[in-house]
C-alpha cells in the first residue's frame, strides 16, 4: 500500500470519528502543551541569564594565586604592581588591572595542615566569640579565653580531621602541623556532606562548618608589604585564542617570580556561563519529562481508541485480507493512523504550550523562546507515542483471521 494511500485512509478513518479522535487527542495536547511550554521558558530563562552575564566584559579574566601545598616565604610576592605593564606587552592583551579585592570568593586562609606524613589543606580562621557555640562531633569549642590568646589549639572541621586520622576522635589531644606550628587538638567540628556539595547562599552554614578555627593570636601575621597585590584582571582583545594568551601570561608571571612555588590560575567567566546553562537546561528538562508524564495518559488514550477502531472494522480487514493484503500492510495501516492522531495533537499542542509560555512570560521578567530543537524535540515525541502505543493494537489486527473477520 502507498504512503500516500495510507495517509489518505487514515485522515477519512479520522473524519468519521471527529468528536471521538478529538477527545482522545486531548491527553497529547495537554502533555505535549506543558512540555513545550516549559522548554520554551526555561530557554528564556537561559537566554536572559546569559545575556545579563554577556554585558559584563567576557573578555575579562581573572588571574588568582594558589599556593597550593607549599608555603611560600612571607617576603615572596605572587604580584607586583610593576607586573602591569609587563603583561601588557604579551600579545592579545587589551589592558591590565589590579584587584583590591583579597580573594574572589571565601573570607579566610587556606594552608597545608598535616600529621606526620598525613596532608591535607584547611581553611581556617581566628577564632571570634561566635565561634564558641559551634556544633561539636568530638571534643569541645576553644573558649573564649583561649580564643584571644596565642595558645597553640585548633578546632578541626569533621574533614580535616577524617582525612589526616581516617577517624576523627581520634585526632583529640594529637598534635597537627600548621604555617610551621603545631596545634593541640581539642574539638572536632559536625560532619557536612561534601558529596556533589554546591557553593550557594543556602549552604553558607555548612560552608562555614569546613572552616578550622585557631585562637586569634596563635598565628603570626605576615608582613604587609607595600605594592603587594592578590590578583589581576586582564582584558583580552576581540577575537584572540583566550587560552594562548592566558598561557603566556602565567609564564611571564612566572618569569616575573622564580621564587614562588603556586600556580596561577585564571577565572573565566564563560565557564561560569556554561555552568548555569547546563544547571538551568538540566532543571528544564528534568520538569519537562514531570509534566510529560501526561502524555503516558494521552498515549494509553491513543491505544485504547486504536483498539476500538480494529474491533469496528474487522469486516474491513478480513475483506482487505482475502483480496491479498499482507499482514505487514494492515499493521502499517493502522500504525499510520495512530502516528497520525499523536502527531496532530502535538502539533495542537507545540501551539498551545507557546501561547501558554507566552502569557507567562507576561507575568516574568523573561521572554519565552521557541527553539527549532525544541520543536523538533517536541513533534518527535508525538510521532514516538504513537509508534509505541498504536504497536499493539496494530499488531492485533494484521494477526486477525480473514475468514472469522468477515462473517463474525
Amino acid at each position: 500500500m502507498k504512503f500516500y494511500n495510507l495517509l489518505r485512509t487514515a485522515w477519512y478513518s479520522m473524519r468519521a470519528y471527529k468528536l471521538r479522535i478529538f477527545l482522545t487527542m486531548i491527553g497529547i495536547i495537554i502533555g505535549i502543551a506543558s512540555v513545550s511550554a516549559i522548554l520554551a521558558i526555561g530557554e528564556g530563562v537561559k537566554q536572559e541569564a546569559t545575556s545579563s552575564i554577556e554585558k559584563s566584559n567576557l573578555n575579562k579574566i581573572t588571574i588568582n594565586y594558589n599556593a597550593g601545598f607549599e608555603s611560600d616565604d612571607v617576603t615572596v610576592r605572587p604580584f607586583e604592581k610593576s607586573d602591569i605593564n609587563e603583561i601588557k606587552k604579551v600579545s592579545g592583551v587589551q589592558k591590565v588591572k589590579e584587584n583590591d579585592e583579597e580573594q574572589i570568593f571565601g573570607f579566610n586562609d587556606f594552608e597545608e595542615i598535616s600529621y606526620f606524613n598525613r596532608h591535607t589543606s584547611t581553611e581556617f580562621k581566628k577564632h571570634e566569640e561566635k565561634d564558641k557555640d559551634r556544633k561539636v562531633s568530638f571534643g569541645r569549642n576553644i573558649n573564649s579565653i583561649e580564643g584571644k590568646s596565642n595558645k597553640r589549639v585548633i578546632f578541626l572541621s569533621y574533614r580535616v580531621a577524617e582525612e589526616l586520622f581516617k577517624e576523627p576522635e581520634k585526632a583529640l589531644g594529637k598534635a597537627v602541623k600548621m604555617k610551621g606550628e603545631l596545634f593541640e587538638v581539642v574539638g572536632i567540628g559536625r560532619e557536612i556532606n561534601m558529596e556533589n556539595f554546591e557553593i550557594s547562599l543556602g549552604n553558607m552554614d555548612q560552608m562555614q562548618d569546613d572552616v578550622s578555627i585557631v585562637p586569634e593570636k596563635a598565628i603570626r601575621e605576615k608582613k604587609k608589604l607595600e605594592d603587594s597585590i592578590q590578583n589581576i584582571s586582564i582584558f583580552l582583545e576581540p577575537g584572540v585564542d583566550k587560552d594562548e594568551v592566558i598561557n603566556e601570561v602565567k609564564e611571564k608571571l612566572h618569569e616575573l617570580h622564580p621564587d614562588v612555588k603556586g600556580e596561577y590560575e585564571e577565572f573565566n567567566l564563560q565557564e561560569i556561563i556554561d555552568s548555569m546553562q547546563k544547571v538551568i537546561g538540566s532543571i528544564t528538562l528534568f520538569v519537562a519529562f514531570a509534566a510529560g508524564i501526561s502524555l503516558l495518559v494521552g498515549g494509553i488514550g491513543v491505544m485504547n481508541i486504536m483498539y476500538v477502531s480494529v474491533t469496528e472494522r474487522k469486516r474491513e480487514i478480513g475483506i482487505r485480507r482475502a483480496i491479498g493484503a499482507k499482514p505487514r500492510s494492515i499493521m502499517l495501516q493502522f500504525l499510520v493512523e495512530a502516528i497520525f492522531i499523536t502527531i496532530i495533537g502535538g502539533l495542537l499542542g507545540i501551539i498551545l504550550g507557546y501561547l501558554i509560555a507566552i502569557i507567562a512570560g507576561e507575568f516574568m521578567p523573561i521572554k519565552p523562546v521557541m527553539t527549532v530543537k525544541n520543536f523538533l524535540g517536541a513533534s518527535s515525541i508525538s510521532v514516538m507515542t504513537g509508534l509505541i502505543f498504536g504497536i499493539v493494537p496494530a499488531s492485533k489486527a494484521s494477526k486477525l483471521d480473514p475468514i472469522k473477520a468477515i462473517y463474525k
